[in-house]
């Protein structure tokens, strides 16, 4: 009796911790984080859409430039095409943030030098500034939108401002989405966009005034 309750202590050891040396083993490989959730496409989509309904929960202000807003089907964001008073209509979002996305990422924004400035008073006032592309990052930096070229590679920035006392830049999210449990079936936009809302999601620093 004894030798069975051995044997049977031996197995349930065994069946917690090789999964656990197993998934160590993947992470510490740099594996694709997607191989570690043990679910379903579609409880993943799940998964995405709970985090979006946190982030719709904030009552955010997104606001894609010039480009539809993608992402999971309930993500809540709008699109506008001119970034002037009318063209915002923040008259009718009365919203604690506001939040501008800068869909770049096929590098033909063009940003012009009025666009620039509008988009530092937008900043000035508290706006959330997302960059996602390349071929800004020389000019955001030149007018102060953001501190610095990031390194070569880094697709996205996130302005925001933290405590008051001064202007704090996250960059290269979009990079190393490890926060993105699905990315089957998915283009590669798409799962940027879909990185960036788990990213808003998660993290509450971006909310900090």
């Amino acid at each position: 009796m004894r030798g069975k309750r051995v044997r049977t202590g031996v197995i349930i050891a065994l069946l917690v911790l090789v999964p656990a040396i197993v998934v160590t083993i993947m992470y510490v490989q740099g594996m694709d984080k997607s191989a570690l959730i043990p679910f379903s496409r579609n409880a993943q989509v799940d998964y995405v859409e709970q985090y979006t309904d946190k982030l719709n929960a904030r009552n955010a202000d997104i606001i894609f430039y010039k480009k539809d807003p993608i992402g999971p089907s309930n993500f809540k964001a709008r699109r506008v095409n001119a970034l002037n008073d009318l063209g915002l209509k923040l008259d009718q979002y009365n919203n604690p943030y506001h939040v501008l996305v800068l869909n770049d990422l096929d590098g033909g924004l063009n940003l012009t030098v009025s666009e620039i400035q509008t988009i530092i008073k937008l900043y000035d006032g508290g706006f959330r500034i997302i960059y996602l592309g390349t071929s800004e990052f020389a000019r955001l930096a030149e007018y102060g939108i953001i501190s610095d070229v990031p390194k070569a590679g880094t697709k996205s920035t996130i302005t925001f401002k933290h405590g008051g006392n001064g202007r704090f830049i996250a960059d290269g999210f979009a990079d190393d989405p490890i926060s993105m449990p699905i990315s089957d079936g998915l283009t590669d936009e798409e799962v940027i966009i879909y990185t960036m809302v788990m990213e808003l999601a998660q993290k509450d620093i971006y909310w900090t005034n």
